[in-house]
């Protein structure tokens, strides 16, 4: 009795090896993604106790910030335009920076 196989259900040691190695990429992506979210989660919530509970830390290091751009005009300019591209991507309220540089 021959057994007869279809030519695309079996697969090369080299195509097994592929998928082995894309599912620990795809695992290793997810981890990656997961420890991601899981900072900026964190961040965001420490940002909301912290302007909840009125002791302004993040408040007072914005303007601390300010001052040293004020101070060093050459450098604060790409500071600023850092920290403020970090200010937005992370969901601290830019009203403070807005008004500090002015505008």
């Amino acid at each position: 009795a021959d057994i007869i196989q279809d030519p695309a259900s079996t697969k090369t040691q080299e195509e097994v090896a592929t998928e082995e190695q894309t599912s620990k990429s795809s695992k290793a992506d997810l981890v990656k993604k997961l420890l991601i979210g899981s900072i900026l989660l964190a961040f965001i919530v420490y940002i909301i106790i912290d302007s909840a509970s009125g002791d302004g830390r993040v408040t007072s290091t914005v303007e601390d910030f300010l001052d040293w751009v004020e101070d060093n005009p050459t450098e604060g300019v790409f500071a600023f335009i850092g920290v403020y591209f970090v200010a937005t991507v992370l969901f601290i309220p830019g009203t403070i920076l807005t008004l500090g540089a002015g505008f």
